[in-house]
């Protein structure tokens, strides 16, 4: 697990912890966590999973 995928995962806790998982964010977030492709690209062509793999 990257340290990446470490943080995302994190953030998908906390904002499950808040009640807080109906946003794009925590989508976004449990996406990342669990390595999938990141549902909200920034960049074009669309990032395949991270924007900051730069």
């Amino acid at each position: 697990m990257t340290t990446e995928i470490r943080n995302w995962a994190v953030v998908a806790a906390a904002m499950e912890a808040q009640g807080a998982t109906n946003s794009d964010m925590y989508r976004r977030a449990k996406a990342l966590a669990s390595g999938e492709a990141d549902p909200m690209p920034t960049s074009f062509p669309a990032a395949p999973f991270s924007i900051s793999a730069a």
